[in-house]
């Protein structure tokens, strides 16, 4: 009989929660390919979307938990796809203002029709869901918390959360 070493279950749930994730987002993928828009473009777009349709790169990297370089990287992407434009502040700062397009706008409409993850999300009920959300966010709030915040990369999980609620980023539907 095996028995499990201090530490083991912690890893088990994490190695259950990472194939989870990459299966849907497998699947997520698929569902996009016909749009030509990657998960993640599909994300960037709703969250400028929910900021007005407009926002600066550092802004979205707060949002999507990623490091303004890989964010940036996404952007050029995007730009060169049709989807946002990039212009620079004439404040002589340098700074960046991101703007959605008409056709990003178009893109993210398509996006949101997201049949195969609800067909993968309605084996739960909706009590389920409820606690399902409610461990992620204290398994994702205890992770920042793990980070280093001194950076300023992200934002802690006390102003993500009123940013979220303030901004309606996941009331709206969308997304």
């Amino acid at each position: 009989m095996y028995i499990k070493q201090n530490g083991e279950n912690e890893y088990d749930t994490w190695i259950l929660l990472s194939r989870v994730y990459h299966m849907i987002a497998k699947l997520r993928r698929l569902e996009l390919a016909k749009y030509n828009v990657l998960p993640v473009q599909a994300y960037i777009l709703f969250i400028l979307h929910a900021l007005g349709g407009e926002t600066s790169p550092t802004e979205i990297s707060r949002y999507a938990y990623e490091h303004k370089s890989a964010i940036s990287d996404i952007l050029i992407r995007m730009e060169k796809q049709g989807l946002l434009t990039k212009t620079k502040n004439l404040d002589g700062r340098g700074r960046v203002k991101v703007k959605i397009t008409e056709k990003g706008e178009e893109a993210l409409r398509l996006s949101s029709e997201r049949k195969l993850l609800r067909k993968v999300m309605s084996c739960l009920t909706p009590e389920e869901t409820k606690q399902l959300e409610s461990c992620l966010e204290l398994i994702r709030d205890t992770a920042i918390n793990e980070l280093d915040l001194h950076e300023k990369k992200i934002l802690p999980p006390s102003k993500v959360s009123k940013y979220y609620h303030e901004k309606e980023l996941f009331e709206s539907g969308i997304y």
